[in-house]
């Protein structure tokens, strides 16, 4: 059980961050599909702003949010996304020159592994899939809830800091 309880924490701490994020209205077959696809190998999400890889400086410029932290990352949170930073010099700011390493989003869709099998091959953890050279991962909440999350393979890795799921 004591073991469980660092990984509940991120867990908590994500989902707090992104409950503030209004979830965009979307049919399963149309959030996941070619546009969805060619997006996710370009370290982007459909109907979000910027891209992995973006600085904070450009992402802050365009869009609006507020920063808040949690195990793993320094987030900045937006109406329609949420941003990860590694933690860099402050655990309380970002610097201008720090890289987006993972953006999530809520979306009101029915997200399968079929469906993301279909354009990215066979998962390599749970619930995750490879896109060029970023990672597409989802949770699914219930009731047609899901964030979806792209990201690197360190800031996917860094999600589950407990190692309970690890992509090698």
């Amino acid at each position: 059980m004591k073991k469980n309880i660092p990984s509940l924490l991120v867990i908590i701490a994500v989902f707090l961050i992104f409950a503030t994020i209004k979830p965009e209205s979307a049919v399963a077959s149309s959030y996941v599909d070619k546009e969805f696809a060619a997006l996710a190998k370009k370290g982007k999400l459909k109907g979000v702003y910027g891209n992995v890889g973006m600085t904070y400086k450009t992402l802050k410029k365009k869009q609006k949010g507020t920063v808040g932290q949690a195990e793993s990352y320094i987030f900045y949170s937006t109406k329609k996304a949420g941003y990860g930073f590694f933690y860099g010099k402050s655990f309380t700011k970002i610097s201008p020159g720090q890289k987006v390493v993972i953006i999530g989003k809520d979306v009101q869709a029915k997200i399968s592994p079929k469906q993301l099998k279909k354009y990215f091959g066979k998962p390599v953890e749970q619930n995750t899939y490879k896109a060029g050279k970023y990672y597409i991962h989802y949770i699914t909440y219930g009731k047609g809830k899901v964030t979806v999350y792209i990201g690197t393979k360190a800031a996917l890795n860094a999600y589950y800091t407990d190692g309970t799921y690890y992509i090698k």
